[in-house]
Formats: C-alpha cells, sequence, structure tokens
C-alpha cells in the first residue's frame, strides 16, 4: 500500500475554501509545496487536483510529472462531477502526469442528503454509467482508470451497481472511509463489499457529536477518532494491498448526518432497519454530549494562522499514528 498526501487535507491553505471571500487564505499552498509535503514526511503518493494547476499545457504537466518522478511519488489526480467533454481533456492530462487514478465524482450530495437533488437516485446513476461509458475508450488508450468517489452520496451498492452497468476496466472505485458514515454504512463492511473494485484510499479520522437529528462528524487527525483505522486498513490489504492510500483530513465544516430523520430517508430505497443498525452502533458508542463545542477554528470564525496551524497539526499528528502502528516507517 503506498501511503500519499491528498492536497485536500490543506483545503484552506491551498485557497480551496474561503475563495472569493476575504476569509481566502493569503499565500496559497500550490502543488509543488504538496509534493514537498510529501517527500519531507517519506510518502509514496500524493493526490490533487487538476484545477490547481494553473493550465495543463503539455510542458507544465510533462515537467511535474519529472518533479514527481524524482520525488518517488505516484500522482494520482482529481477531476470533478462526471462530464465527458472536461475528461476528454484530463484524462490525457493525467497521462501525461504519470497518474494511473483520475478521481470522478457523481454529485453534487453533501452528507447523505440526496432527496433535494434528485427524487430519481437510480435514473441519475444511470445516467451516470451512461457519461463514464462515453470515455472509457479513452481512458483505456490512456492506461487511466476513473475512480469513481463515494462523495457523501454514494452507498457501496450504489458504487459496485455502477462499476457493474459500465462493465470496463478503467472504472473502479475512489474509497474514502469517513464517507460510508455519511450514507449509512460503516466503513469496514463497505471496504470487503468493495474491495476487488477499489483503486485509491482517503484516509481520514473523524470525531462523533450527537444532536437531535443525528450526528455531526468531525475532522481530526489519524487515530485520534473514532475510526479504527487498523481494522480498516487490514481489510483493504488483503483485496487491494498495491494501491495508493492517501491522508485526507479534508473538511472544515462538520458533516451533519440526519439518519434518524424521517426526511433524510426520502432519497433511500426501503431498507430493513438491520442493515442500518451497525453505523448506529458506531455513532452510539462516543463518549461526546450534544453540548460539546464540535466546532473546528473554521467554523468558529479563527483567523488564518490559527486554522492553518490546525491543518498543519492534524497533518503531523497523522503521520506519527502511522508511523507508532508501523504503516510507515520511522524517520
Amino acid at each position: 500500500m503506498l501511503i500519499g498526501l491528498s492536497a485536500l487535507s490543506f483545503s484552506y491553505r491551498c485557497g480551496l475554501i474561503g475563495r472569493g471571500t476575504f476569509r481566502v487564505v493569503s499565500h496559497p499552498l500550490d502543488v509543488e509545496d504538496i509534493i514537498t509535503l510529501a517527500t519531507r514526511a517519506g510518502l509514496q503518493s500524493v493526490e490533487f487536483p487538476l484545477s490547481l494547476l494553473p493550465d495543463l499545457s503539455p510542458d507544465r504537466l510533462h515537467a511535474l510529472r519529472d518533479r514527481l518522478s524524482l520525488s518517488g511519488l505516484m500522482p494520482v489526480v482529481d477531476s470533478d462531477i462526471v462530464d465527458v467533454q472536461l475528461l476528454r481533456a484530463h484524462i490525457p492530462a493525467a497521462a501525461m502526469l504519470g497518474a494511473r487514478v483520475l478521481r470522478v465524482l457523481i454529485s453534487p450530495v453533501l452528507e447523505g442528503y440526496r432527496r433535494p437533488f434528485t427524487d430519481n437516485w437510480p435514473a441519475h446513476l444511470a445516467d451516470i454509467a451512461e457519461r463514464l461509458r462515453a470515455v472509457t475508450e479513452l481512458a483505456s488508450e490512456h492506461n487511466v482508470v476513473l475512480a469513481v468517489e463515494n462523495h457523501q452520496d454514494a452507498t457501496s451498492a450504489d458504487l459496485a451497481e455502477l462499476c457493474a452497468a459500465v462493465d470496463s476496466p478503467a472504472i473502479g472505485v475512489c474509497f474514502d472511509a469517513v464517507n460510508c458514515l455519511v450514507v449509512g454504512e460503516t466503513p469496514y463492511a463497505a471496504a470487503e463489499r468493495l474491495g476487488p473494485l477499489i483503486r485509491n484510499v482517503h484516509l481520514a479520522d473523524y470525531e462523533t457529536y450527537p444532536t437531535s437529528q443525528g450526528w455531526r462528524l468531525v475532522r481530526c487527525a489519524l487515530g485520534e477518532g473514532d475510526l479504527d483505522i487498523r481494522r480498516l486498513l487490514g481489510i483493504i490489504e488483503q483485496s487491494a494491498p498495491e494501491i495508493t492510500c492517501q491522508i485526507e483530513l479534508v473538511s472544515h465544516s462538520a458533516r451533519h448526518v440526519r439518519i434518524l430523520d424521517d426526511d433524510w430517508w426520502q432519497g433511500y430505497p426501503p431498507c430493513d432497519v438491520r442493515e442500518v443498525l451497525p453505523v448506529l452502533r458506531l455513532f452510539a458508542q462516543t463518549m461526546r454530549l450534544r453540548d460539546d463545542d464540535w466546532r473546528t477554528p473554521w467554523e468558529r470564525g479563527a483567523g488564518e494562522e490559527q486554522i492553518s496551524l490546525y491543518e498543519d497539526q492534524q497533518y503531523a499528528a497523522s503521520l506519527a499514528y502511522l508511523r507508532a502502528i508501523g504503516i510507515l516507517p520511522r524517520l
């Protein structure tokens, strides 16, 4: 397993949150900075959105490929919600960078709340499958796999169904451990179901805070939250031992999973309550109280220095944890 760094761990310092407002970081990190952070930590991979690059000119992409190669880093790159025209540009760009995995999304849904987005989720999945089929030949020609992420919207069953519908080796899954919880699944069961399809992993941890409608999931350093990371990595390694696994401590805004709200369930097919009991048990194990302050520095309105320090400290603590459990070598 190639442990890497996702630029989204520094979503504030990369200028990806607060854009267009007075709160945006004054001197954003670029892809070169992310590569430097990963190299200094002795990581083996790096992931970043193609939108972080000023342009996708061949000269820029070849120069960046050389830098990645010299640094010993396997690149993974991100596109956006599946768009045929965009992917026709992003697939060759990924190949020019030496990336074998291009992450894509299937909707703008957050917090598992599908109902405002569509009243026909299966039809939406069918449309996404059709779009993916339109670019699988191009992806195969460039030896690039389109890895569809469970981005707070799709269940493991959705992703398995989507991959089966497209039926191409150019389609796989980008598995986000915490996002499984947002749609009512444990990451362990989802990883077991998707194992052979997984082409990239987003590794995060979370703290759980109860609410009247469900629970809030708040970012934290690896090893400091409620996720059993050793168990999860053990499951993934059994079926996909050679894949890239990115440290991605992404969201500065808590994700409110309103799983106890009837309206939240309107976006999902009927299910046996026993199917969601495992995730409810995980949530219920939290020792945090409803009145505890769950807000991140961003949500508290903190300034640039404090938010930047928050990202830096969580990244450093995550590296230390992975070294302590033997996933990364000790320096």
